[in-house]
């Protein structure tokens, strides 16, 4: 692609775009780096809210209970609920993160287990106290997917266990997608979209009728001049829709955790929201 082709572009361009690459490996790599920053929270927040939110977790946990955490990213949930004494399953599909989370499982003693593997597709075998799907990743997945994933959370749940999810906001998504464009430059293994140095370029949309923010990116490399596209959507739900969307995979109407229960951390106050749903 020619930065002419941007330049240039017309109606039915948005079909050249590519999905984030989550699970190439180079991709994924990069994406490591930021969940492991302390310094931002562009991936992963940061390890203080996240330990605060594992001890709401663990006191609401019996001894030794079942965590299914979904996409899991590097293991940070699933590591200290770990270190408590619980039984830790994560799935993700970028490779880096599930090799790190192996790798400090190994080195700490843990019998925390990871799986590389697609959310949408994966079934674990047995019964779990809590399922996690946390971070706003909900968002992030088309509703026909987050409903599949919902109704194999449900299936995974044993009797008396919760789900905890934790969705950006609907206001947050259209925010995302009204947001004004904007350009910043990348230099030697800086940036997430490429290791080379580039400029990217960022359009934002908003779709009122599908409540979906599509947030595009365009990368033009410092040295060749070729330009890459690549596309992510999210999509907002209002709190009555996401009750509807609890009634309709089996879960009983949720109750969105206070401040106290769940911190978000800063950055995503009055962004992000936590809701804990039981089965029917």
């Amino acid at each position: 692609m020619k930065i002419s082709d941007l330049i240039n572009r017309g109606a039915g361009f948005e079909a050249l775009a590519e999905a984030l690459p989550w699970s190439d490996p180079e991709f994924s790599a990069r994406t490591l780096k930021h969940h492991l920053a302390q310094e931002h929270d562009w991936a992963s927040r940061r390890v203080d809210v996240i330990e605060r939110q594992v001890a709401w977790l663990a006191g609401r946990l019996p001894a030794g209970g079942r965590v299914l955490d979904l996409a899991c990213g590097p293991g940070l949930y699933t590591h200290l609920l770990a270190g408590r004494g619980f039984k830790t399953l994560g799935v993700d599909f970028s490779p880096a993160a599930i090799a790190h989370a192996r790798r400090r499982a190994a080195e700490d003693g843990l019998s925390a287990e990871y799986v590389e593997a697609d959310i949408r597709q994966y079934r674990p075998e047995g019964l779990f106290d809590c399922v996690l799907f946390v971070f706003g990743e909900f968002n992030e997945f088309s509703p026909d997917d987050a409903r599949l994933i919902l109704k194999n959370a449900r299936v995974a749940l044993a009797t008396g266990g919760f789900l905890l999810l934790e969705e950006h906001t609907f206001e947050a998504v259209r925010e995302s997608g009204q947001a004004p464009s904007s350009w910043w430059s990348c230099s030697l293994n800086e940036g997430l979209l490429s290791d080379r140095p580039h400029l990217c370029l960022q359009e934002n949309t908003w779709d009122p009728e599908s409540a979906r923010a599509a947030m595009s990116y365009f990368t033009l490399d410092a040295e060749t001049g070729e330009a890459r596209f690549f596309r992510s959507v999210q999509t907002g739900y209002t709190a009555a829709r996401l009750r509807e969307l609890f009634a309709e995979t089996g879960f009983q109407p949720p109750r969105r955790l206070a401040e106290k229960e769940w911190p978000v951390g800063r950055p995503f106050e009055g962004r992000m929201a936590a809701y804990s749903a039981t089965i029917f």
